[in-house]
């Protein structure tokens, strides 16, 4: 009996022996098969230059309409609420404007985050396709509303949409490009917001007589690009390669017999020991420059609105101009200066530069001219370079598998405290009698903020971690 028995488990022994060589045979030979493919994949995108410049442009279109779509609002918020409110007092449409303004960007964070984590398991490009729609439609729809809470669900698709295409598309151009050329990829795309808002200021200088809702009609426009996303942009190569692993992955532990364990879900891995660190200097460099925007740039046109008295049409949109003239110049040369500086004192610089020109416009300036102009422009170039920057950096935080979950979750949070600090500007300025100035002064203090957690940046690669970078491999885990 007992011989039997040993001779089973002798048997038992080389079976399984047996086993752990042909499945360790079948793993090596998988993995050689997705080696090659990688390194095909790597030779067929580096022999398509134009795919980049495709990325590049179709990437600069989409943003450069959220940046038109998110700032009509901004130019027409006192006309379109004191319509819909039925009260011209600064004092009433502030806190209404408020209101919409934070619904806005609560669901730019529902947007960012969510569109983030689907991006990582079904694709950027695909995710980028359905958000163009989504807020092109609702830009529209904004035009059709008869009251100030139609108008605010509106303007919350209309921050779905944006929240979850402009985190995406810094993902995708900072995967398609590397080294220095990425630095000024980024940059570029950074700079497509405040030629929206460019094209939104020229727009209202044309077309602001006719009044708000045709200016919101024009936030159509985006469809058309959909066009050209759905016919010309491919994934990211970075993405192709995770996809490929966990396929590879799974063949492998079918042919064994083994069970695939899932890997975590995206959103708790940024916040992980791995990444915890990262994420919050993500977090605390992208609430000064979004809280900033949308609590003190955002309140400009109104301001202008209410130093000139009536519609102010000509002096809204020129001041329009510079703002964002300002940060065209200041997005575009955010690569160079990272080159020469480091990112930790460009994220100081900018910081302490926006927060210099938010305290000298709100608080010394008082008549429209030439001066307030200036100051206008060199804000624009501080707060819309704090952007460009982050477009460059946060990227590289994050390996592919959870970058777009790491990057649109980071960025996005910051909108979190940019929606109550649009709510209690509001409230600030239906206190102090209507005074913008005096909100703006308040919150241009949290540049100050930016400026202190550029010391304590995690130290990083400085580069976009690749699949082969990263060294993840495709050998399952089983259990």
């Amino acid at each position: 009996m007992r011989t039997k028995l040993r001779a089973r488990l002798r048997q038992q022994r080389r079976t399984s022996n047996v086993h752990n060589i042909m499945a360790a045979r079948l793993e090596a030979k998988l993995e050689s098969k997705l080696e090659s493919k990688l390194e095909a994949n790597l030779g067929a995108n580096a022999a398509k230059p134009k795919f980049n410049w495709q990325v590049l442009a179709a990437t600069w279109l989409g943003e450069m309409f959220d940046g038109m779509d998110a700032s009509i609002y901004v130019l027409v918020m006192y006309q379109c609420l004191s319509e819909l409110i039925g009260s011209s007092a600064h004092s009433a449409v502030a806190p209404v404007g408020a209101t919409v303004l934070a619904i806005f960007i609560t669901g730019w964070v529902v947007g960012g985050i969510s569109c983030g984590i689907l991006a990582d398991y079904f694709g950027r490009s695909k995710i980028m396709l359905a958000t163009i729609l989504i807020y092109a439609a609702a830009s529209g729809l904004c035009a059709l509303s008869h009251n100030w809470v139609e108008l605010a669900f509106y303007r919350f698709l209309v921050g779905f949409g944006i929240g979850g295409e402009i985190g995406l598309g810094a993902v995708l151009v900072a995967e398609t490009f590397k080294g220095r050329s990425r630095l000024h990829a980024a940059s570029f795309i950074a700079s497509s917001f405040a030629a929206g808002y460019l094209l939104a200021a020229i727009a209202n200088l044309y077309l602001g007589h006719l009044g708000w809702r045709y200016l919101f009609l024009l936030g159509v426009t985006p469809a058309l690009v959909t066009l050209y996303f759905r016919t010309k942009l491919k994934e990211p190569e970075h993405f192709e390669q995770v996809q490929q692993a966990k396929r590879i992955e799974r063949e492998i532990a079918h042919a064994c017999g083994v069970k695939v364990i899932r890997e975590p879900f995206t959103l708790p891995q940024i916040f992980s020991r791995k990444n915890l660190a990262k994420t919050m200097a993500a977090i605390g460099l992208s609430t000064p420059a979004i809280v900033g925007y949308w609590a003190v740039l955002a309140w400009l046109p109104a301001w202008v609105t209410q130093m000139v008295g009536g519609e102010a049409i000509v002096e809204r949109s020129v001041t329009a101009v510079a703002l964002n003239v300002g940060g065209l110049i200041g997005a575009l040369g955010a690569g160079l200066l990272v080159e020469k500086i480091g990112r930790a004192k460009s994220f100081r610089l900018a910081n302490c530069g926006a927060l210099l020109c938010g305290l000298i416009l709100f608080g010394t300036i008082k008549e429209y001219g030439l001066l307030l102009l200036t100051v206008s422009f060199f804000l624009g170039f501080f707060a819309q370079g704090l952007f460009a920057l982050l477009f460059i950096y946060v990227p590289e935080l994050y390996e592919a598998k959870v970058r777009c979950t790491g990057v649109t979750t980071s960025i996005t949070a910051g909108r979190i405290f940019a929606a109550m600090a649009a709510l209690l500007g509001g409230q600030i300025i239906a206190c102090l009698n209507g005074s913008y100035a005096s909100a703006a002064i308040l919150f241009s203090s949290v540049y100050f903020l930016g400026a202190i957690v550029s010391f304590f940046l995690p130290k990083h690669g400085e580069e976009v971690a690749s699949y082969e970078s990263e060294k993840f491999r495709a050998a399952p885990a089983i259990s």
